[in-house]
């Protein structure tokens, strides 16, 4: 499965070739939903017919997944919410976003406290596991509430699990490297 199945004029998909930008915009637009539509999200963009914002979502990005896509989509969709900040946003301050692209989504997961146990499960997860497993994950970083990251990768995670498994080699790389950063600067400090 592409990241994003575009019809192309043929009716042929092609793949997106402005990704990240638009996990970023998707980002920013779930963080301008007001409190009810958010939720419906944050709970479960499919149940049912599904949530109403969710199609919104999906329709103003352009995002046109095949169904067995839409269970990615539907995955990557309510992982954000649930990072976003809960509430409505101030009239002149909107929420703070969940992303932030100079944060490794591994050194979060580090930073987090996310055990070794946990993330080998996470990576070594597919199908409807794999977006179990991301959605459960993220609920576990919302609770630590300051935890921002990049979101391009976890998208990409979930997207490309039967194609591609670059993003979970990313997070693990970045997930060990921040935990020997964290080792030496221990180590420093206690000689």
């Amino acid at each position: 499965m592409s990241l994003e199945d575009r019809p192309t004029p043929s009716g042929q998909p092609q793949p997106d070739r402005d990704f990240g930008g638009k996990i970023v915009r998707l980002t920013g637009e779930i963080g301008r939903l007001p409190p009810g539509p958010a939720a419906s999200v944050r709970r479960d963009p499919l149940a049912g017919s599904g949530s109403a914002a969710f199609w919104h979502l999906m329709a103003t990005h352009g995002i046109h997944p095949r169904e067995r896509g839409l269970e990615h989509w539907a995955a990557v969709t309510q992982a954000i919410a649930i990072l976003t900040p809960k509430g409505r946003r101030d009239s002149g301050n909107p929420k703070p976003s969940p992303h932030d692209g100079a944060n490794p989504m591994g050194a979060a997961l580090y930073q987090a406290k996310i055990t070794e146990q946990r993330l080998a499960r996470l990576l070594s997860a597919r199908g409807a596991m794999r977006r179990d497993l991301v959605v459960r994950t993220c609920r576990r970083l919302a609770a630590k509430e300051a935890v921002r990251f990049d979101l391009r990768t976890l998208a990409q995670f979930v997207l490309s699990e039967d194609e591609d498994e670059s993003a979970a080699r990313w997070i693990a790389r970045h997930y060990y490297t921040a935990r020997v950063r964290a080792a030496r600067t221990s180590a420093q400090g206690e000689s």
